[in-house]
């Protein structure tokens, strides 16, 4: 890993906002999963309101999407 991003975690740690370096990366990989479940989300919206895609529940669209 760069010594910058590892400086940055280390910085976070003495912060107080993580206990480790190993917690630090699991909410860092939490926070990316989250904004991709976001995004994923407003795109099925914006493709519905565009009428490129599914209507219905918005899981469902989301579900029929990742198997696309």
């Amino acid at each position: 890993m760069p010594k910058d991003l590892v400086e940055f975690i280390d910085s976070i740690i003495h912060s107080g906002e993580v206990e480790n370096r190993a917690q630090a990366v699991r909410k860092a990989i939490r926070t990316m999963r989250e904004q991709i479940e976001i995004n994923d989300i407003f795109e099925a919206s914006r493709q519905v309101r565009q009428g490129l895609a599914y209507t219905g529940e918005l899981k469902d669209i989301l579900k029929k999407r990742k198997h696309a």
